[in-house]
Parts: structure tokens; sequence; C-alpha cells
């Protein structure tokens, strides 16, 4: 009997049922699932071959396309982070001014205790000696207590005065102002050059890299994040940096972004973005560092292949 007719459904529900097998035959089917996976995959490699794409620009194109979504969610879950640590500072303050106010009140109830003690002592011994004495006990004999005899104090004997304890005032912690939180500006980029001569002395145009030029340069400036070998990550933009190829065949990806990460540690960052990738719409920039192009940086130091730089 097939899966088919096992289901006694007839009418609708049965030609839905149908489709829903039909639809989760590959889930249920590993093998053909698995085959049909092992096709697409060399359909991949087929097509990417015939057009002559490399899987490095293929791992890029990816890459610039998460890296938007990656950026957006750090920075929501940063936010969050800061408005819970705002939320938790506010209590804190809150539950502290409480204990302030309260502080004066608890100290005068302590004084207050501190005062009442002789008085309880006192009072605790009479109620000791009256329930000694009228409390009937019927196997210890009755002893008859002699009223206690005063000595009158005559005008020549010296009185004893009471010496009042002087009072401790206590002072109640300031209450310490919230510093408010500022908010951190976009740093602007300086009027001053940060490269001799023109931007063009740096580069060349060429219509064979398949970009889309620019005719003014888009500035950005800032610390930037080291994203790759030859990328970096300035005011919310993914860039490459224009002018050099980084082949992972020919050169060390590794010491690159470590050379980079070094180069720009604690340092602002001028970037020109001259042009963007046709297909993935990828920013690429000359990047000045202490007023030193470190693209032509990269070509020096044998990390990167001078492809447009001048």
């Amino acid at each position: 009997m097939s899966e088919w007719s096992s289901m006694q459904v007839s009418g609708f529900l049965g030609w839905i049922h149908r489709l829903v097998m039909f639809i989760t035959w590959p889930l249920r089917n590993w093998k053909y699932l698995l085959s049909a996976i092992v096709i697409i995959v060399l359909f991949m490699i087929a097509y990417a071959f015939y057009h002559g794409v490399r899987f490095s620009e293929m791992f890029d194109w990816y890459k610039v396309k998460l890296s938007g979504p990656v950026a957006s969610i750090t920075g929501n879950m940063q936010n969050v982070a800061t408005e819970a640590q705002k939320h938790v500072d506010e209590s804190i303050d809150t539950v502290k001014e409480k204990v302030q106010k309260m502080a004066p009140e608890i100290a005068a109830a302590r004084r207050a205790k501190e005062n009442n003690e002789p008085i309880r002592f006192v009072a605790w011994n009479v109620a000791k000696f009256n329930k000694a004495k009228y409390q009937p006990q019927e196997d210890t004999p009755k002893v008859k207590l002699k009223a206690p005899t005063f000595t009158q104090i005559t005008e020549d004997e010296p009185k004893i005065e009471s010496v009042e304890q002087p009072e401790i005032p206590i002072i109640a912690p300031q209450l310490v102002e919230a510093v408010p939180v500022q908010k951190v500006e976009k740093p602007k980029i300086p009027e001053k050059p940060y490269y001799d001569g023109k931007l063009s002395d740096y580069y060349t145009i060429r219509r064979d890299l398949d970009l889309t030029y620019l005719a003014e340069s888009e500035k950005l400036y800032g610390h930037a994040d080291v994203m790759g070998p030859n990328s970096l990550y300035l005011d919310n933009t993914y860039m490459y940096l224009y002018g050099i190829f980084t082949n992972p065949n020919d050169y060390d990806s590794q010491s690159a972004q470590l050379f980079l990460e070094k180069r720009l540690q604690n340092k602002s960052v001028h970037c020109d973005i001259v042009a963007y990738t046709s297909q993935t719409q990828a920013a690429t920039a000359l990047c000045f560092v202490d007023g030193k192009l470190i693209n032509r940086e990269m070509v020096e130091a044998g990390l990167a292949e001078d492809v447009a730089l001048k």
C-alpha cells in the first residue's frame, strides 16, 4: 500500500494531503534531497567558471550584502544595552536617594532607643521586684521584706549633678547629582588639507575595472574598523581600498589585515570614495593616515598589487 492510499482522506482534504505529500517528498527521501543539493552546487560551479567569476569575488559579494544587516543588528544590540544600563543607573540613583532621605530618621530612632535604655532597665527591675514580692509561693516560706530606707541629702553634702552627654550630630551624605549623558557627535572633517596636491594625483581611472566613478569624491573621517585585508568600515560605510588587489593566492591576507590594524590603531582616517562597483555597489576609496596614502603603503609593504595607483 502506497503512502498516498494509507491516508483515508477524500475530496478537497484529500487533494490538500496529496499536495503536502508531493511538496515534502524530497525532505522525506534524504537521498534524493542530497542528490539535488549536489546538482545545484555543481551547476553553480559550472556557471561561475563559464562567466569567469572567482570564488573570492562571490565571497566578497555575500560579505558586502551581509555587512549592512550585521552592523545594524550590532548597533541595535548596543542601543539596547545602553538603555538597560541607563535604567539600572536610574534605579540605583533612586534607591540611594531614598536611603539618604531615611538616614536622619533612622539616626533619630537609634538615639531615642539609646536614651530609653536606662528607663527600660529600671522598669524591668521594678517589675521583677514586684513579681517576687506579691506572687504567692507555696513551697518557700514567706519572707517579710524590709522597706527600703532613704538617706536625706543635707545642704552641706555636695550634690552630684548629672552631666549631659553632648549630642553628636549625624551628617547625612550629600546627594551626588547624576551627570547627564552627552551625545557623541559625528567628528567633523578638518578643513586643513590631509594630502599634498590634488586627489587625482594619487590614482588613475580604469574603465576596464567595471567601476562607476564619481564626479566629486565623498569624504569620510573618523575611526575605521578593519574588515579584511583590503577593506574598512567607516561611518556606517563598508569600503574597499581603491587601486590595489590582495589576491590570497599571491599575498598573505592575514599579514595584510594585521598591517592595517596596527597602522590604524588609535588613528583617525580620511577616506575619499572615488568610485562604486557596478555589480555590488560597494564603495572604493583612497584613505589617508597621517597624510600618507595607506593604499600605496600596502603596495610598498609587499602586501598588495598595484592596479590603479599613481
